[in-house]
């Protein structure tokens, strides 16, 4: 499943998602669940766009639509991951 462009603003990591790609879909009955993988096209404020792929997974049922509850999922853990990057320090060689 492919999906055309979104628009995610996430405000914690001053993070837009430009694009989001569904593929790899499976239903988990027995928990309820919908796992997917998701790949992100993301851009952050002073840097160039990045794609993020991440397996990321929700109820099966919910109010909204599956996509946008998949890539919220994951642009949520993306935001935490390019978070945790950008805090990292940063090796310099002299």
């Amino acid at each position: 499943m492919a999906g055309n462009s979104t628009n995610v603003v996430s405000a914690r990591a001053g993070m837009i998602v430009l694009d989001a790609k569904i593929d790899s879909v499976h239903r988990d009955r027995d928990f309820g669940r919908i796992e997917a993988t998701v790949v992100l096209d993301v851009k952050r404020k002073g840097e160039a766009k990045r794609a993020v792929r991440l397996r990321t997974n929700v109820p099966s049922r919910g109010t909204a639509s599956l996509r946008e509850r998949l890539v919220a999922d994951a642009a949520a853990m993306a935001a935490y991951f390019l978070e945790q990057d950008a805090k990292a320090p940063v090796d310099r060689v002299a």
